[in-house]
């Protein structure tokens, strides 16, 4: 087990450090010159020089990659192009709010996902089956920046009964958690309809009703325990999607977090604040696919026993 982990360490560490370097790389060599970014058109040549070695871009690029990697080891994410911040006070200060919004998700879409594709597998076909299958089809092909952009105008502008920007308190975390949802669902519920529905056909769930347990003990303990395998690694590999989609969701919602910190700083060209933001993003990753393994293994004692 602990060789397991130790593996599982080194391949987190190569991924995250792979991203890095690939983001600073490419935002070195296509993202333009920040310099000329900070002042106006037509400004002398020689002061946007002056610009260029007061933030470090003119030094050859594998000097400036060392000097990153020298900096990221003590735990120093650099300074931002504007106004002088540092990167990691301002990536410190926004997390939180991504990570709330992250959370929220995925508690209501699991959920949901539960309790509709459990419902749906029990009586294939039927009326319930059909109606949760449509709204699958339905949230499955709406993006969710226009979701968010209709939801802002329906519920903020007309009927004014939540904010539509910012966060300033529980209803600001309605209309960009129920974006999220609406378009994290319906892969969860196709999943775990599926997989109750094969579960629900299995031995130990013919034997379990075979020796007059309550259907409801059958459901809830061999059942759900089955079907909610496939769920917890689907949340893990679709913790991707939910950083990408907070990152639309933040910027349409004007959310303080992480989504929107690295926007702007991408707009602006503000190579410190991006490449933090990035890193949070690789890092949180796959921290979330860590946990979701050792989750899996505590649910389904094959695995440890393979890993063993």
């Amino acid at each position: 087990m602990l060789g397991q982990a130790l593996r599982r360490t080194a391949q987190m560490t190569l991924v995250v450090f792979g991203v890095v370097t690939l983001v600073f790389f490419v935002l070195r060599l296509a993202a333009g010159d920040p310099a000329r970014l900070l002042n106006q058109p037509g400004t002398p040549e020689t002061i946007v020089q002056q610009v260029r070695e007061r933030l470090g871009t003119d030094r050859p690029l594998l000097v400036q990659y060392g000097h990153y990697l020298a900096d990221l080891a003590r735990g120093d994410l650099g300074v931002s192009f504007h106004g002088g911040q540092s990167v990691r006070d301002a990536v410190l200060e926004a997390l939180p709010n991504t990570a709330a919004l992250a959370l929220v998700t995925i508690v209501v879409a699991s959920t949901i996902a539960l309790a509709l594709g459990i419902a749906a597998a029990l009586r294939p076909n039927g009326l319930v089956d059909r109606s949760v299958l449509v709204y699958v089809a339905v949230a499955q092909a709406t993006p969710a920046f226009w979701l968010a952009v209709v939801l802002v105008l329906v519920f903020s502008i007309n009927l004014r009964w939540l904010p539509a920007i910012d966060l300033t308190g529980p209803k600001s975390f309605v209309l960009p958690v129920a974006t999220l949802v609406i378009t994290l669902t319906p892969v969860l519920i196709r999943t775990v309809r599926q997989s109750f529905l094969e579960t629900l056909s299995e031995d130990h769930v013919r034997a379990a009703r075979a020796r007059g347990l309550p259907e409801r003990r059958v459901l809830l303990v061999h059942g759900l325990k089955a079907a909610a395998l496939p769920l917890v690694t689907l949340i893990g590999l679709q913790a991707g999607f939910i950083l990408a989609g907070s990152y639309v969701v933040e910027f349409v919602f004007n959310w303080p977090g992480i989504g929107k910190l690295t926007l702007d700083a991408l707009a602006s060209r503000n190579f410190p604040m991006i490449q933090g933001g990035v890193l949070v993003a690789a890092v949180a990753f796959v921290l979330v696919n860590f946990v979701v393994d050792l989750v899996y293994a505590a649910l389904d004692p094959r695995i440890r026993l393979r890993a063993s």
